[in-house]
């Protein structure tokens, strides 16, 4: 909206930021309406106080704070929680997406499940993949295999562990697929000798974060 200044709050009010601003609105516009006679527990003013608003800005921060830590938190445990699932379909065929691509290799997200498992660049075979980053692809030197962002791949579990809620995933035809003729598996899907098998209807190496789009800029409220 290209506005110096912004704040907005949700209809029923249902967090602290929409308190404040509700209350600071009510300060701003004289909206203040005197508290019911049979409810002597409400304050005389509902708007902010003056010390309230000197200390905007820093409870604005600290609210920021504590929703990154809550997202962060509610990540990390269904993470694990997917992890815990897939643990028992360890060496499965499945089919995913490509979420997110880097230098070091690409993350994949099992279709309709959820979750992010990396796939090491160290595994796609022996050949060097070149790392383009507007296009967010990788592409093989000699095979032309290219990872892209958004592609649908068959990808095996190699690794779910519910403790740090990792997940780590290889090629059906495995580490070592590209033969000295520099054929590859193909741009996409199976091939080799797994198929992929449906996961009824969600992580990452613990060292490693997802680097993709956010699933919510945070914001100061």
């Amino acid at each position: 909206m290209a506005l110096g200044s912004y704040a907005h709050f949700t209809s029923p009010i249902r967090r602290y930021s929409d308190l404040l601003v509700h209350r600071s609105l009510v300060g701003a516009y004289d909206l203040e309406m005197p508290a019911p006679p049979a409810v002597a527990h409400l304050p005389a003013p509902t708007s902010l106080s003056e010390e309230d608003y000197k200390h905007m800005a820093r409870v604005g921060d600290l609210i920021s704070q504590h929703e990154r830590r809550a997202m962060e938190a509610e990540r990390e445990t269904v993470d694990r929680y997917v992890a815990a699932y897939l643990s028992e379909h360890v060496g499965q065929v499945m089919l995913t997406r490509i979420t997110s691509v880097q230098s070091f290799g690409f993350f994949a997200s099992v279709d309709g499940l959820g979750g992010d498992g990396l796939v090491p660049v160290s595994t796609l075979g022996a050949e060097r993949f070149r790392y383009n980053e507007s296009e967010r692809s990788l592409e093989g030197e000699q095979s032309g295999d290219r990872y892209v962002q958004g592609q649908m791949i068959d990808l095996r579990l190699a690794e779910a562990d519910p403790a740090s809620g990792a997940l780590r995933f290889e090629l059906p035809e495995g580490v070592s697929h590209l033969s000295s003729s520099g054929r590859g598996p193909g741009r996409g899907g199976a091939g080799g000798n797994g198929r992929a098998r449906p996961i009824q209807r969600r992580g990452r190496p613990a060292n490693i974060r997802h680097i993709g789009n956010p699933r919510g800029k945070n914001r100061k409220r």
